[in-house]
């Protein structure tokens, strides 16, 4: 059976985009299926309604809005034979490739495109992207940012932000791609000027099945045939690339500790073969956004950015909200609770990421970990394991805090309390806290955030509420 599904997505990947090579070509057919809403199926569906296509949708949700670009809405449900006729499928990424409309247009040799690569058909310029388990949304923004110095006529989108659909056909010089799983699993060959895989563990294996089949859509990225093309990424992350995957004809360059990209943390340097960078005034802390401002250095020079250009760059990035931002000092009281520093990392939604953001921290930095929310289904033990490499008190909320329990008790780990919810764990914070130390409470859930709010993002104001109402002056 697994041998069927690993040649069941060969089978789809080769249908996607097969006769569609360029701008052309896709203009010649008359009318398209948009298959799944939401916003990027929305854009796909007005940039073809702009060029004159004839535009359908097919969504589960079948509402036809009066102001819609398209012609007609259906259910994704809907039976071949009562769909009107259509040439092409604009696949949406939340859409399985399984889906049963997707299964009867490739035995009907009915090209389907993703909403990525009908951007990439209308974009001229350079193109860079980026994807990785973890990482992938603060390092396309602090590459974009710090490329801007040398290309103000520039834009950032894709899986952070606004589709690529929305804005491919402007004059734009380059443009920089979070680029997820989802949306590189069907497509191929995008013929990117640079690309980075930054991380690359276990995720959406709902979806994707298998780890391999995970890892095949990451390096979907990568323009393999292309001499010119450069790839960032990890000796690590390429151990996990299926071998067939691993002929690559352009420029691999690795970041990490004495590699090419070489992070020094202790000296506060990144050295790459171009130029030695500091990071003294970078304002986002761990090792891992480090690794993440490695990244984006590597690529910025692949484009032609100077040492002094990126280096002007480096401090003015404030990073992204929700994903390991500190809390301004201004927020809470010092002078009562001594030195504090809290960090809202509530877009860390999975165990890989929780363990990124906290990596720098050792045994000898008192910290608050709260942890908690709707859990995934992932082994505990790298948690468990690093939880007692560290001075931490852990607070557990929410749905976790009924999952996890038996796991953490087992573990005879002592520092553990379990609370409802965010509040209790700050009420209790500010009870336990040792106001002679220099103490960080970290909310880093390693787990989703839909068991009491509607997306991480809630969840990371609630928690920045809960410490100017708890520890505000």
């Amino acid at each position: 059976m697994i041998l069927q599904n690993h040649r069941f997505l060969a089978d789809c990947q080769s249908m996607f985009s097969h006769s569609i090579f360029d701008k052309s070509s896709l203009l010649q057919r008359d009318t398209f299926l948009v298959l799944g809403g939401g916003l990027s199926g929305e854009s796909a569906g007005r940039l073809l309604s702009k060029n004159g296509k004839t535009v359908y949708l097919a969504d589960k949700n079948a509402v036809q809005k009066t102001d819609s670009v398209f012609v007609a809405t259906f259910s994704d449900t809907t039976e071949w034979k009562e769909l009107p006729k259509f040439q092409m499928i604009i696949k949406s990424p939340g859409i399985s490739p399984e889906h049963p409309l997707l299964t009867q247009a490739r035995q009907k040799d009915i090209p389907i495109l993703s909403e990525i690569y009908l951007g990439r058909l209308f974009f001229n310029g350079t193109l860079i992207g980026i994807t990785g388990t973890d990482g992938k949304s603060t390092t396309t923004a602090l590459t974009h940012h710090i490329i801007k110095a040398k290309f103000p006529n520039s834009e950032v989108g894709g899986n952070l932000g606004l589709p690529f659909t929305s804005f491919c056909d402007e004059n734009l010089d380059l443009i920089v791609l979070e680029l997820s799983s989802y949306q590189l699993e069907d497509s191929p060959n995008l013929k990117l000027t640079a690309s980075a895989i930054i991380t690359l563990a276990p995720d959406h294996l709902e979806r994707h099945k298998t780890m391999e089949r995970y890892a095949k859509a990451k390096w979907n990225i990568v323009s393999h045939n292309d001499i010119h093309h450069t790839l960032v990424t990890q000796k690590k992350v390429m151990e996990l690339i299926p071998k067939e995957r691993t002929e690559f004809m352009g420029r691999m360059l690795f970041f990490g500790i004495s590699e090419s990209i070489d992070i020094r943390d202790k000296e506060k340097l990144i050295k790459t073969p171009n130029g030695v960078y500091h990071t003294n005034d970078f304002n986002l802390s761990g090792f891992h956004n480090l690794q993440n401002l490695s990244v984006a250095i590597a690529l910025a020079e692949t484009v032609g950015l100077t040492q002094e250009e990126i280096q002007g760059r480096i401090s003015t990035f404030q990073g992204l909200p929700h994903r390991f931002q500190s809390i301004p000092k201004e927020e809470y009281d010092e002078s009562t609770f001594g030195k504090i520093r809290f960090i809202n990392d509530s877009k860390s939604t999975n165990l890989h990421s929780m363990l990124s953001g906290i990596a720098g921290y050792a045994k000898e930095d008192p910290i608050f970990l709260i942890l908690g929310g709707e859990p995934k289904n992932e082994n505990l033990s790298p948690l468990i394991q690093r939880v007692r490499e560290l001075d931490a008190n852990i607070l557990i909320y929410g749905k976790a805090s009924v999952v996890w329990r038996k796991d953490f008790e087992n573990s005879g780990i002592q520092n553990i309390n379990y609370v409802n919810n965010l509040e209790e764990a700050i009420q209790l914070i500010k009870l336990m806290i040792d106001r002679e130390k220099q103490t960080t409470v970290i909310l880093s859930p390693a787990a989703a955030s839909f068991d009491q709010y509607q997306n991480f993002s809630e969840r990371g104001d609630h928690f920045v509420s809960l410490v100017k109402q708890y520890f505000g002056r």
